[in-house]
């Protein structure tokens, strides 16, 4: 209780000097400013100050970043910008964490253990570790106290959301479902037991791409019960650098964009799989366009059902069948009373036709996002989370490769997979990541 006392201290400090902020920038700005520019300004306020309030409201906006279902695209923009990088973890701190977690002194695990983490961010840092025999590990430790800043912090989180659910402004919106959906994917981001589990899955999954590479975890140094201290040792990737389409070059770009999509698109379609965060933060490309995935802390598995409808979805739009796309919408959401079907079909309807046949130059994944999730708030229909992540995953995978190889064929690359999942069996519920 006083870690939430304190947090509801600091946050409402946050909360009062981004509302005297936004006021001064409303009376300070002229009227045509205030038409022009002023939300630009507001929304680059709110964003300063989100920082400011630590890393649960950093994770809750980039996980809002890519809720096009939820939020306006400038405002998903703008929230997009946010960069979830904190100071390291005192080496000696780093050191005594690691070997009380691991359960034995760092000297008897590795040959050496650099205190320099190589990455760090607002919940863990990643450290390079080398064991007896030469092997090059990654040992990612959770910071200390944390877990509970999280708690603290969701515990308020939800208690605001509830305060204003019932409110005129948010009526109507699913504001509960939405912040249990963040609430739970922010939760699963400090379980390293589950994300063991996820890089193992999609390490199998992409296992049959030989320019893809996902790091195993070692369960032998960091075994499941152990994990869950906040500790998770994976394959060390070494040459992780941002590389631009320059440094790659033309056939290193569209090699490694290619490969990108044929591995999602397995996982996807095949799997069940959706890493909801693949951006270039997540996602490596190497000189040779080769890539690497990291970090499967927002990995979702699909419910059978719910991997069929969004593969199916995608297969009948590709043909044309209108009337079972809109079907397959509505089989995910509950319709509000006085629901307009036949308005809802036609417009539905109309977004397929434009879309159907296109060349692979003419189709945007984002315009067709954002037109569908416009045609479904208007019709008072808010989708299952299960349909929405796949289609917010891409989105994500999308804008980070589509620099690179701005002419990929982003639809015809799916097809053979689309084409693989539709006739196959049906594949049991999957069960090795919480969903």
């Amino acid at each position: 209780m006083l870690a939430v006392s304190r947090r509801l201290a600091y946050l409402s400090a946050v909360l009062l000097v981004t509302a005297i902020r936004l006021a001064a920038a409303w009376m300070s700005a002229t009227a045509r400013c205030r038409r022009a520019g002023l939300p630009g300004t507001a929304l680059a306020i709110v964003v300063e100050q989100i920082h400011r309030a630590g890393p649960t409201a950093v994770k809750v906006a980039q996980l809002l970043s890519t809720r096009l279902d939820l939020l306006p695209p400038r405002v998903c923009r703008a929230l997009a910008t946010l960069h979830d990088d904190a100071p390291p973890i005192p080496a000696g701190v780093a050191r005594r964490i690691a070997a009380e977690r691991l359960g034995a002194p760092l000297e008897t695990l590795f040959r050496t253990f650099t205190p320099l983490p190589g990455a760090s961010g607002s919940i863990a840092c990643v450290y390079r570790a080398e064991l007896a025999d030469g092997t090059v590990v990654a040992v990612k430790l959770r910071r200390p106290g944390i877990a509970s800043t999280i708690a603290a912090d969701l515990r308020l989180f939800r208690l605001g959301s509830s305060l204003i659910a019932d409110t005129r402004l948010m009526r109507g919106l699913p504001t509960r479902a939405a912040v249990a959906q963040l609430s739970a994917a922010i939760a699963d981001q400090l379980d390293f037991t589950r994300e063991a589990a996820a890089l193992a899955a999609v390490a199998d999954a992409v296992s049959g791409f030989p320019h893809v590479r996902v790091p195993r975890p070692h369960p032998d140094l960091a075994d499941p019960a152990r994990t869950d201290a906040g500790v998770l040792v994976m394959d060390f990737v070494a040459g992780l650098a941002r590389r631009t389409p320059a440094d790659l070059g033309a056939a290193a770009s569209a090699r490694a964009v290619e490969s990108s999509l044929d591995a999602v698109y397995k996982m996807l379609f095949t799997d069940g799989l959706v890493h909801c965060d693949l951006h270039p933060g997540n996602l490596y490309f190497f000189p040779d366009g080769s890539v690497c995935v990291l970090d499967a802390g927002f990995v979702v598995a699909l419910p059978a059902a719910a991997q069929r409808a969004f593969t199916e979805f995608f297969f009948r739009m590709g043909t044309g069948n209108e009337a079972r796309c809109a079907d397959l919408v509505l089989s995910t959401v509950d319709p509000p009373v006085g629901f307009d079907d036949a308005g809802f079909r036609r417009e539905l309807g109309a977004l397929v036709r434009s879309v159907t046949g296109s060349r692979a130059q003419e189709f945007e994944l984002l315009d067709f996002a954002v037109r569908l999730f416009d045609i479904q708030r208007r019709f008072g229909l808010y989708a299952d989370p299960q349909f929405v992540f796949p289609l917010l995953g891409l989105l994500v995978l999308e804008g980070a490769i589509k620099e690179y190889h701005p002419t990929a064929d982003f639809q015809g690359l799916a097809v053979p997979h689309l084409m693989r999942a539709m006739f196959a069996p049906q594949h049991p519920e999957r069960l090795l990541i919480r969903h």
